[in-house]
């Protein structure tokens, strides 16, 4: 959301609020045609999510409590998964509704359907109906009816004490969000851009930087 909003902060209060009406309204008009071209039962994030987490679910060893409750050995901290209670000693199960990697090797062992025990907030119906609102302009000041009393309140700036620097305006990343890294476009790695690029360097061929003249083929006596 700070992202999305980024150049409305720039704008006075007053035109604040109409860039982030704007905003709204095409995200939600955004949301709604997304969600309407959805064939898959999860949304496309907790998809991939979840591939990524099965890539390394096949490598772990699980050993059954019961039919629905397993001890599942990764290496380092280990999980108990019950698929019941859709709870994991790690707490990703339980806190994020979206299957750990301790309970896809459950399920891999069970051959049970993922879907059925992730969060039905993470389903593509759930989406649909978060965006099914519709936001409208309300139109020119001229036009608004503002009872009397209203219109006579005097509002104020708070009174409040602004910190030294710079404000922030890179965003905060959420839990569980990757960081994106630069990708050079001469070498393709990741963490650095062409200009900072050292394989770039390397592979340059000398240039020589002498006085003018050189390489005319004739010297002064």
């Amino acid at each position: 959301m700070n992202n999305a909003i980024k150049a409305c902060r720039q704008l006075p209060i007053i035109e604040v609020i109409g860039c982030i009406r704007g905003v709204l309204q095409r995200w939600f008009y955004d949301c709604q045609t997304f969600a309407g071209k959805l064939k898959s039962t999860l949304k496309t994030k907790a998809n991939v999510n979840i591939g990524v987490k099965d890539e390394k679910a096949r490598y772990l060893t699980v050993y059954p409590i019961t039919y629905y409750s397993f001890f599942v050995k990764d290496g380092d901290l280990d999980g108990t998964v019950d698929l019941t209670s859709k709870t994991c000693t790690c707490r990703e199960f339980d806190m994020d509704g979206l299957l750990c990697e301790h309970a896809l090797a459950c399920i891999r062992v069970r051959r049970f359907s993922y879907i059925d025990y992730c969060s039905p907030y993470y389903s593509s119906a759930f989406l649909a109906a978060a965006y099914s609102g519709e936001i409208h302009p309300v139109g020119h000041p001229s036009e608004w009816l503002v009872p009397e009393d209203i219109a006579s309140i005097v509002v104020l700036p708070p009174v409040g004490r602004r910190l030294p620097g710079r404000p922030k305006k890179k965003r905060i990343p959420s839990f569980g969000e990757g960081v994106s890294q630069s990708r050079c476009t001469t070498c393709h790695h990741n963490g650095h851009n062409s200009h900072s690029c050292t394989h770039s360097r390397s592979s340059r061929p000398l240039t020589s930087t002498s006085g003018v003249g050189e390489g005319s083929g004739s010297h002064n006596v």
